[in-house]
């Protein structure tokens, strides 16, 4: 991802050339140094500098960190840990995670998972050596070269976990892979790594974690009281995962043990270790492939921004030169977003702009397809799952993304309307109407009441009395947000009991999202926060203009659109405004608006559309870096994936736009009769004649 405003330009001797990514501790940037090398160079934030305790460990970590030397590490190369900012650089591994490479791919087969486990195992090894524990073992945290997977993240972790700005009783860690003993507050060394390989190696064999996904302290909750789910696993590789996933930190295999275990097949390594060869040939050979591909499309010159040949963006950029241009794989994988709409599939090239670049025709391959049960019909969908209503016949069936097989079906509890309203009989009546999934949960509603299942094997959990509302609540944290026009209540994730509620001075919209510790929405030319500890309002935004989007909420900021076409930028605290950028055209009036989709916000650029128009706008300035008319007079759902903007427009094409300048690559035309087509992610699910598909497109 390009660099953006706010981002340094060198750090140390490290020239830098693009984003890589941020999460907690900071962003992470590609540089080079002076003779050319190619680094990953982590800058701490400045909130956790400010805590003397961060400091003080995290100069001690990065110390310990730097005598790491392991094969399948990505080593610390240099660091100034008392700077500010405070940094530190790695060597660069240009390869997927293995997150993204199993949610591309597909699951590992016994010897690559063996394979893996002997190299992770030999890392783990080289970690402890230096008297440090990693803590944060997680397949995102394990990237894939050509020559063998690499750990990163040592010793960066407990760093973070000891400091005054971690609350109370806060665990640090990714649920599902966070040893018991962690969750129990006990203290955790070098065997909760093993705990964390066991889980990962479970997910690269299953695509999954032993303990399931949901919400986290349902997960935690699995890991401390029950066992793992190995479902899959050949048997003699379930039998040492299984060890390893040990309740009791003194039964899990030392990692000595497991090198013994593992190591006995050769395992790639660039210097021979392990009597391996010079490549990773245990690997599934599409994600060699792909990382092979990476290692040669570094960039060796700061990533142009959007529409620009420079890093510095222009208002109005000139159309690109017409060539052939090769994309750089960016390393995070893309949210998946999801975008309905109506017809059928037919995929053919068709004639770009003036100032469009020769384009390949879409690269999609039918995955799986299935016949759908008389009035059964596709509602939401996660990465894991698609659910199926079957409204009069009262029944829930989820599917899996992976190849469309039945993962659970249940006819589920209705509500007893005998005795209601005519309302109630003959409007809302005694279906199913599912709602919504958030947290592990799925949410649907049935006369009177609202239902949650667990999402993940449609267990009945709970019922609450909602008076027909059927909202679709948001979980964050130990809550789940139930909104509606004029107020929004609370409930317990766990029971369904209400903790609070919320009445507002008037109406408001149904777009709602929960961040930093409030809910936001929006009534007219208002944005309102409530404050989700007081609760009590926040703040109040005035608008110029009526609000037409939900809020989107990222990196402390809260972005929406208006019906006159601007694109607003809100601080999510304070609620005082960052910038307004006007959504200007040829044929813009703003008298005329009211199409406006949410924002998406996606590495430091926010891409917004009104109407037929397609703009991105830097994050942090609200700068326009490029705007586009569609040839069509509305544009009804965007999405980003992968670095291409898709867009579905009124006349019924997808047009696949470069994210980077707004360059149309190709626009496929969607037809048919009562179909209804979803893109998450890159794959596309279409629903048509009482049949369910599912296609991967590349991107």
């Amino acid at each position: 991802m390009p660099l953006t405003a706010g981002d340094p330009v060198r750090v140390g001797r490290y020239r830098l050339l693009a984003r890589l990514g941020q999460g907690g501790m900071g962003r992470v940037y590609l540089g080079r140094s002076p003779g050319g090398r190619a680094v990953a160079v982590k800058v701490v934030r400045d909130a956790l500098l400010r805590d003397d305790a961060f400091r003080r460990r995290f100069v001690r970590e990065v110390a310990a960190a730097r005598r790491v030397t392991g094969v399948f590490t990505a080593a610390v190369v240099d660091a100034d840990p008392e700077g500010s900012p405070a940094w530190l650089a790695t060597e660069y591994v240009p390869g997927p995670s293995l997150q993204d490479a199993v949610a591309r791919h597909g699951v590992w087969h016994e010897q690559a998972v063996r394979g893996l486990g002997a190299a992770l195992a030999e890392a783990l090894a080289a970690v402890h050596a230096a008297d440090l524990v990693h803590r944060d073992l997680k397949p995102s945290n394990v990237l894939l070269a050509p020559d063998g997977p690499r750990v990163i993240d040592f010793g960066i972790s407990a760093a973070a976990g000891d400091t005054a700005l971690t609350e109370t009783g806060t665990v640090i860690g990714t649920p599902g892979f966070i040893p018991p003993e962690q969750l129990r507050h006990e203290r955790s060394g070098p065997a909760g790594d093993v705990f964390a390989l066991g889980a990962v190696l479970a997910y690269a064999a299953a695509g999954v974690g032993p303990f399931g996904g949901g919400a986290s302290h349902a997960v935690n909750y699995r890991v401390v009281h029950q066992d793992p789910d190995l479902t899959g696993l050949p048997p003699a590789l379930a039998d040492v995962v299984a060890r390893c996933l040990a309740k009791d930190p003194g039964e899990r295999p030392t990692v000595s043990w497991l090198l013994g275990e593992w190591g006995r097949q050769e395992t790639a390594a660039p210097d021979g270790h392990g009597g391996g060869t010079a490549t990773a040939d245990w690997m599934p050979g599409p994600v060699v492939d792909v990382a092979t591909r990476m290692r040669t499309e570094v960039p060796t010159e700061p990533v142009p921004r959007a529409g620009t040949g420079t890093t510095e963006p222009s208002a109005d950029p000139a159309p690109p030169t017409p060539r052939r241009r090769r994309r750089w794989a960016v390393l995070a994988a893309a949210t998946a977003l999801a975008v309905t709409a109506t017809g059928g599939v037919v995929w053919r090239v068709a004639a770009g702009d003036d100032d469009s670049p020769p384009a390949d025709p879409p690269n999609i391959r039918e995955l799986w397809s299935r016949p759908l049960d008389e009035g059964q019909k596709l509602t939401v969908t996660t990465d894991r799952a698609l659910y199926l209503e079957n409204k009069d016949d009262h029944e829930i069936t989820a599917l899996s993304v992976a190849d469309g097989s039945e993962r659970w079906a249940r006819r589920v509890k209705v509500s007893d309307i005998s005795g209601e309203s005519d309302y109630v009989k003959n409007t809302v009546g005694d279906g199913v109407e599912i709602t919504g999934v958030s947290g592990g949960l799925l949410y649907y509603g049935s006369g009177q009441y609202l239902y949650a299942l667990d999402a993940d094997d449609g267990d009945p959990l709970w019922e609450h009395m909602d008076d027909s509302f059927h909202p679709s609540p948001v979980v964050v944290g130990d809550a789940a947000y139930a909104h509606m026009n004029a107020f929004f209540y609370v409930l317990d994730p766990r029971t369904g009991d209400e903790l609070w509620k919320y009445g507002y001075d008037g109406l408001t919209s149904d777009d709602f999202t929960v961040t930093d510790g409030a809910l936001l929405t929006h009534g007219e030319k208002r944005l309102i926060a409530v404050d989700t500890r007081t609760h009590k309002e926040r703040w109040t935004y005035e608008a110029g203009s009526e609000v037409e989007t939900s809020p989107v909420a990222a990196d402390g900021t809260v972005y929406f659109g208006t019906r006159d076409g601007a694109l607003y930028a809100v601080d999510a605290t304070t609620g005082d405004e960052e910038w307004r950028s006007t959504f200007t055209g040829e044929l813009w009036d703003g008298r005329l608006g009211g199409g406006a989709g949410a924002p998406e916000v996606v590495g430091g650029t926010v891409y917004f559309e009104n109407d037929g128009y397609v703009s991105a706008f830097d994050a942090g300035t609200g700068r326009v870096l490029w705007r586009k008319k569609q040839e069509t007079d509305e544009v009804q759902a965007l999405t980003v994936v992968d670095g291409t903007v898709l867009v579905l427009d009124s006349d019924g094409y997808l047009n696949a736009l470069d994210a980077r300048s707004g360059t149309r690559g190709w626009r496929e035309f969607v037809k048919g009769g009562s179909t209804n087509l979803r893109l998450v992610g890159n794959t596309v699910y279409v629903e048509q004649n009482g049949t369910l598909t599912a296609h991967r497109v590349a991107t």
